[in-house]
């Protein structure tokens, strides 16, 4: 799996949305639509149910949506995880909804765009030019993973493990949690997703791209101030070398 660029921007290339759109459903991405009638906008929640790739298609479940109201119709779709809100626009297919405990399911063809945008814009540390800074993920299946981090911001980072990941990773949900020592002072343990990953067969490397989840808010604050005093530290640096 190549990694996406969920930074500010569009994806176009089908592989990249339909990625995108699985990892949502496997990640639970909070989901909803937007409807205009004449000045009031609404936005409605919904549940991204599943993605048929080979139809071109992909399943909501909503209690909020009426086929003959939106007939043929253009909806603009949200979803929200972490510091990534995307925005994407399709038309319901043709079919019936089926009914479910007061819900109804509804099919819409594949976009042909999604705009990523990033929530928190935050500076991003590069930590490979220092001595290692360790990290250890935590599996669902009770292994561990150890690895270094190459990079890092507020909201996510990015991780370099010596090993070729590729069979052990095949699904990114796997990894659950992550502790990263950045000090004596300063460990932080948080849940963690992967949002993406890179093997390098050859060199038997997997670099991993990750967004922080559930992180205390003194452990935000700290690392805030961590990333602001490490980025001055890192410019007085070049100055010096300049």
């Amino acid at each position: 799996m190549q990694e996406l660029n969920l930074t500010d921007g569009d994806l176009t290339h089908r592989q990249e949305i339909v990625q995108l759109l699985k990892m949502s459903i496997e990640q639970g991405w909070k989901f909803s639509y937007v409807t205009k009638i004449r000045n009031r906008v609404t936005t409605h929640s919904l549940r991204l149910v599943s993605l048929n790739v080979q139809d071109g298609t992909f399943c909501v479940e909503s209690d909020s949506m009426d086929r003959e109201s939106l007939g043929d119709r253009t909806i603009m779709f949200r979803g929200q995880s972490g510091g990534v809100s995307i925005v994407f626009q399709s038309t319901m297919t043709e079919g019936d909804a089926s009914g479910n405990g007061g819900s109804s399911l509804y099919d819409f063809g594949l976009p042909y765009k999604i705009a990523c945008t990033q929530l928190r814009k935050t500076a991003r540390i590069n930590l490979e030019r220092d001595s290692d800074v360790p990290v250890t993920l935590y599996l669902t299946t009770g292994a561990m993973i150890e690895g270094t981090v190459m990079d890092m911001s507020t909201s996510g980072a990015k991780f370099r493990v010596n090993e070729n990941l590729g069979n052990e990773l095949k699904n990114l949900q796997i990894v659950d949690a992550c502790k990263i020592v950045l000090s004596e002072e300063l460990v932080l343990q948080c849940g963690v997703q992967l949002i993406g990953m890179i093997n390098d067969e050859g060199a038997n490397i997997s670099f991993l791209r990750s967004q922080f989840v559930h992180m205390k808010s003194e452990d935000e604050d700290k690392l805030e101030s961590f990333i602001n005093t490490e980025l001055e530290r890192q410019d007085s640096d070049a100055s010096v070398l300049a």
